[in-house]
């Protein structure tokens, strides 16, 4: 029975060993092509984003800012009369700070995340989350500025809450994305640390760049205290 056992483990290990040098095959076999320049790749690799995790958030929230542009932002008047600054819109006082939030909102909210989804640049995603940001604050400010507005002027309607929570949503989606590495980044990170352990040129340059010592080449050291003794000795013979 234990012979048994003994064979069941040993053909348990074998096979995760299998599967294991299969997974590092595949793995390794995925970075074949960026074998030879590494580092370029990974600087490529680095201008691209991979959204697969963040696209239901993203879309979500882009989806949430293009309603909130048709939705009432205060009383009657709708998002785009926000927009426009329409005649409705100034006959509720509508400040300038809730027309910069509908532009934002159109830009960032909109425009640069359809331009971030389509395009998979980092540069456009940045830009993206500088105006979503942005356009959340602006966002908060219009709902208190509605909100302590005096007189008899209605407060936030529907419309500009839809606007703050879509913001939010891809302020954070966006956040997430741009601070976060793909699997392909990681994997050549990985590999790149593997080369350099195992390049000597690489390694010493590695060396420098975390201790600020030039590493020295070694020379051989010859004991010749006997001879300059002897040499000693001979002078003052003389």
């Amino acid at each position: 029975m234990s012979a048994e056992n003994t064979d069941h483990d040993a053909g348990s290990a074998q096979g995760e060993a299998v599967d294991k040098s299969a997974a590092e095959r595949s793995s390794a076999d995925k970075l074949a092509p960026f074998r030879d320049d590494l580092r370029g790749a990974e600087r490529k690799a680095a201008r691209n984003v991979d959204y697969t995790r963040q696209l239901p958030l993203i879309v979500l929230g882009m989806m949430g800012a293009l309603l909130a542009i048709f939705l009432p932002h205060s009383g009657d008047v709708l998002g785009f009369d926000v927009l426009f600054n329409s005649p409705q819109a100034k006959d509720l006082g509508i400040e300038f700070p809730e027309r910069v939030y509908a532009h934002l909102l159109l830009i960032g909210g909109v425009l640069l995340t359809i331009g971030t989804i389509v395009s998979r640049s980092w540069i456009v995603g940045w830009v993206n989350w500088a105006f979503t940001g942005i356009g959340w604050w602006y966002s908060v400010l219009s709902v208190w500025m509605r909100q302590t507005k005096p007189g008899d002027h209605p407060g936030p309607s529907y419309g500009l809450i839809l606007g703050v929570v879509s913001m939010t949503i891809l302020f954070g989606a966006l956040t997430w994305l741009l601070l976060s590495r793909t699997p392909l980044q990681k994997q050549l990170a990985r590999a790149r640390r593997e080369e350099a352990h195992h390049n000597d040129e690489l390694r010493s340059h590695q060396q420098i760049l975390r201790t600020g010592i030039v590493p020295r080449e070694h020379e051989e050291i010859v004991d010749d205290r006997r001879r300059r003794v002897k040499d000693r000795r001979r002078r003052v013979q003389d």
